[in-house]
Formats: C-alpha cells, sequence, structure tokens
C-alpha cells in the first residue's frame, strides 16, 4: 500500500512537473546575432536603354549583421530585428556589370511572428515567420536620407549547440518600394521605370535562450 501511495504522488508531481518544463523550454525569451548576405533585384529599368548606358541599376549584393530579440509562445514566435549593412550601386547590360562603391548604407527594422511545422523535444524547431519591414537608405547613391516600408517572409530554423545557445539560420524573401526615385534619372538619355525591389537573404547565427 505504501508503495502504491509513493508511486501515486510521484505520478502527480511528474504530471504537475512536465508542462513546467514544457514552459520553460518553449516560452522563452531569446536574443539572436546573425550574418546575413543579402542580394537585391532591379531598382529602376530602362526597356531599351540608350548605347552606353546601363539599364538596369540596383544596390549590389553585400553583407549585413542582424540582432534580433524575441519570445516563444508554444508554436509561434514574435520577433523585432534589426540590420545594418553597406551596399553599392550596381548598374548592369547584356555584356557587362559595374558597381560603384560606396553607394548605400542600409538599416532595417523588421517585426516577425513565426509558426513552427517542426518542433522537437530537443528544442530543435522549424518554422515559417513573415512581417513588415522598414528600410532605412542613406550613402552617397542616395541624396536625402530615405524610407521604405516593405515586408519579409521566409523559413528560419534554431538547433540546439549547448544549454541555451542554439544554432540560428534562415533564408527569407522580400520586397519594398524601389530606393531609387525616377526623379534623379531625369538626366540620363534613357527612360527608366522604378518599381518594386526584391531582395533575398541567407543568414546564420547563433541564439541564446534565457
Amino acid at each position: 500500500m505504501r508503495a502504491i501511495t509513493t508511486l501515486s504522488v510521484l505520478v502527480i508531481l511528474t504530471a504537475d512537473l512536465v508542462p513546467a518544463l514544457a514552459a520553460q523550454q518553449t516560452d522563452a525569451w531569446f536574443v539572436a546575432l546573425r550574418a546575413v548576405p543579402m542580394a537585391f533585384g532591379t531598382a529602376a529599368r530602362a526597356e531599351n536603354p540608350e548605347l552606353g548606358e546601363l539599364g538596369k541599376l540596383g544596390p549590389a549584393p553585400g553583407l549585413r549583421g542582424a540582432l534580433a530579440i524575441g519570445r516563444r509562445f508554444g508554436r509561434w514566435e514574435g520577433a523585432i530585428t534589426g540590420g545594418y549593412g553597406t551596399h553599392g550601386l550596381r548598374g548592369s547590360a547584356e555584356d557587362r556589370a559595374v558597381t560603384l562603391e560606396p553607394g548605400y548604407t542600409l538599416v532595417t527594422v523588421a517585426a516577425t511572428a513565426a509558426y513552427a511545422l517542426v518542433s522537437t523535444g530537443s528544442g530543435a524547431r522549424v518554422a515559417l515567420y513573415v512581417g513588415p519591414t522598414v528600410l532605412f537608405w542613406s550613402g552617397e547613391a542616395v541624396p536625402d536620407s530615405r524610407s521604405r516600408v516593405g515586408g519579409t517572409g521566409g523559413i528560419g530554423v534554431a538547433a540546439p549547440i549547448a544549454g541555451r545557445l542554439s544554432l540560428d539560420a534562415h533564408a527569407a524573401l522580400g520586397l519594398s518600394p524601389s530606393p531609387i526615385e525616377a526623379e534623379e534619372l531625369a538626366d540620363l538619355d534613357s527612360s527608366y521605370d522604378t518599381g518594386n525591389l526584391w531582395s533575398r537573404e541567407l543568414g546564420v547565427g547563433l541564439r541564446l535562450s534565457f
């Protein structure tokens, strides 16, 4: 009888303890530091560029650093991420490409929500995320500092390394209005159209939960 009573108490305590441990593992704050190679689409395009002019203009690929702080809520996760990087101004035609350095300084602030499609007991997660992004462009390629509001979405992976430290990686696509304004290209012989600017990134870094 005493053994049965002891076992019952242990079962009750374990039942209470497991949700608490699960909550500690999943409902946690985190800070992530990432290196993010970033590439862009075309920011301004001339369908029939004049001789000697480049038909496609936009920011050149570059590496930026990013710092994120967020919190998990079970399978959900919310985060605020800030990024900083520099990019040249790239022009390209069918047979050549030219990159002018320096060009742009880009500061980004993003608010994202993520949902884990896969979540293991060890703490590994594969999640889809999406959210708005504000991009602040400045530098020699921009006559005055300007901001653009866009969005980003992608897939993120977190895999435990040791203790509270995890590998943090993601791949994402972004879309925002072009940082180039048509008036800036009015002196060129070609007629350029500006529209939306695509971006793509593949980041990797470390995440610390607390």
